[in-house]
C-alpha cells in the first residue's frame, strides 16, 4: 500500500475518514456510498476488508441496495439486495500486454460494475466500468455518514453528489465533519 502514497496529492485516510479523489470515493467500513447513473440509484456498504499473501492480495464483502424505478426509494418491495465479494489478486502471465487481473476488481451495483481499488483499509469506488479509461460516464457518487439503510434519502439536502474530475484534488475527511459546511468548502 506504500505505493499508493507516491500519487500526488494522495494521503491514505484514516479508518474513520471519507478519501475523495479525481476518478474515486474511499468510504470507511460500515458507511453508506450512494451511487446514482440515470434513474437508477443503488447503495454500497463495505461491511469487511482484508488481505493475504504479505497483503500483495486484497478481498472486501460489500452489501448492495439496487434501486432502479427512479424513486430512490430503499424501502420499496423492488429493490434488489444482495452481499457481494471483491478481489484484487497477485497479477498472472508473463509480460504486458499477456498479463491480467484473475481477480474481481470490481463493485457490482445493478447493471454497472465499477470499478474497485483497494488502496488502504479505505476502499475505493470509482465513477467508472472496470474495463473503461477513467473519463466522466454519468456516474455519480455521495459519501453518507448513515450505516442502516433506513437511514437513507438520496434527496436528503446535505448529500453532495460527485461526477469524475480529473481537476480535482484529493481530500480525506473525517465522517463527523462529512457534512459540515466548513469541511465541504474546502473542497470546491
Amino acid at each position: 500500500m506504500e505505493k499508493y502514497n507516491k500519487i500526488p496529492g494522495y494521503v491514505t485516510p484514516g479508518p474513520d475518514e471519507v478519501n475523495i479523489g479525481p476518478c474515486c470515493i474511499g468510504m470507511p467500513l460500515g458507511r453508506i456510498l450512494l451511487v446514482h447513473k440515470d434513474s437508477m440509484y443503488c447503495s454500497v456498504s463495505f461491511t469487511k476488508f482484508w488481505t493475504e499473501k504479505d497483503g500483495k492480495e486484497k478481498f472486501a464483502i460489500y452489501d448492495v441496495y439496487y434501486q432502479k424505478d427512479g424513486t430512490g426509494d430503499f424501502k420499496n418491495k423492488k429493490v434488489k439486495f444482495s452481499t457481494e465479494k471483491a478481489s484484487f489478486l497477485e497479477l498472472r502471465g508473463v509480460f504486458y500486454p499477456l498479463i491480467w487481473q484473475p481477480g474481481k476488481p470490481e463493485i457490482k451495483c445493478g447493471p454497472l460494475s465499477l470499478a474497485w481499488s483497494p488502496w488502504s483499509d479505505v476502499c475505493h469506488v470509482c465513477f467508472f466500468e472496470g474495463a473503461d479509461p477513467a473519463g466522466d460516464y454519468g456516474i455519480e457518487l455521495a459519501p453518507t455518514p448513515w450505516t442502516n439503510i433506513t437511514e437513507v434519502n438520496v434527496f436528503e439536502p446535505r448529500v453532495k453528489w460527485y461526477k469524475y474530475d480529473e481537476g480535482r484534488n484529493y481530500i480525506n475527511i473525517p465522517i463527523y465533519k462529512l457534512w459540515d459546511d466548513t469541511e465541504m468548502k474546502k473542497e470546491k
